[in-house]
């Protein structure tokens, strides 16, 4: 499942967002531990094809939700608060924009600082390990830190940098290089946003447009597969193959792959049926290297 860190200082509204997303009520008093939930995306195209297929059971896509105890502004964040930051594949930064006092965008842009400043301090502290001959890494990671370092010092994200980069710094714990999604909660002022980086704004919560908004900012897309009475939605990377979509549903599919039949969401809502479709000939069929498309009903074909 996709990992979501809820970030942001205190009396943002994060852990409200958490309830609503999660449906989960209890509290977590330790700062160091996230309360953690399942967060469902109820795709209305899939509510759709279920109606059509008269399917009995719906998979729908889960998010694990991280809800982690926000500290006041001016206190800031300790360093050890980001330990479990590591596993996340995006940061969320909560921002105030719905209390009286709100100052979204001191707020926005001092919440981005926090996560660009532990990446610095870090970068910096590893390249002078390096320096001194007791750093354990590579030349060619210490090329990319001092690239990295520019950037952050630039006050932009790690984020940025080309995904062959990213890979050789991979493992080295920086926050930065995974995605972050500002999400303005509430419209009470208007304020520009800090350049460059995706953002949801919503006056009221909305679970569709929120995991949308991650979806788009991880670059992930949704195929979906009709087996029986089951109706099920796949998350993706956009940029997978037919053969890696199928390793999401499970290995031995995506290692005996022949080949996909495949049929866009729009031409099964007009012919009405997966088999109507394959009875006038208008399933599409993908060999192991052909790019799935989002919206993509989908059966694999498999020794």
């Amino acid at each position: 499942m996709v990992k979501v860190a809820l970030f942001g200082y205190s009396r943002s509204g994060k852990t409200a967002l958490f309830r609503y997303l999660t449906g989960k009520k209890d509290e977590v008093y330790d700062p160091f531990n996230p309360n953690i939930g399942v967060g469902i995306y109820k795709d209305s195209n899939i509510d759709r094809i279920t109606e059509i297929h008269k399917a009995r059971k719906v998979v729908y896509p889960e998010f694990d939700i991280f809800d982690f105890k926000g500290f006041s502004l001016s206190q800031g964040f300790p360093d050890n608060y980001f330990s479990h930051f590591f596993d996340m594949d995006i940061i969320v930064c909560v921002i105030n924009n719905f209390s009286e006092d709100a100052s979204p965008e001191r707020e926005a842009s001092s919440i981005l600082m926090e996560l660009i400043l532990y990446d610095t301090a870090k970068v910096q502290s590893i390249l002078q390990k390096q320096e001194e001959g007791t750093g354990g890494i590579s030349y060619q990671q210490a090329e990319v830190l001092k690239k990295g370092l520019k950037i952050l010092e630039k006050e932009h994200l790690l984020n940025e940098m080309v995904d062959v980069d990213k890979k050789i710094i991979s493992g080295m714990q920086l926050l930065t290089t995974r995605q972050v999604l500002l999400y303005i909660n509430g419209e009470k002022q208007k304020f520009k946003i800090p350049p460059g980086c995706p953002y949801l704004i919503q006056k009221e919560p909305d679970s569709s447009s929120f995991y949308t908004s991650i979806m788009k900012t991880l670059s992930l897309i949704r195929f979906y597969t009709v087996k029986g009475e089951i109706v099920q939605e796949w998350l993706i990377p956009s940029s997978y193959t037919a053969r890696q979509a199928a390793g999401k549903i499970h290995k031995d599919i995506e290692k005996g792959f022949i080949k996909a039949a495949v049929l866009s969401l729009k031409d099964f809502l007009e012919i009405g049926s997966w088999q109507a479709a394959k009875n006038i000939g208008a399933l599409k069929f993908l060999g192991p290297n052909s790019p799935i498309s989002d919206g993509d009903i989908v059966e694999f074909y498999f020794h």
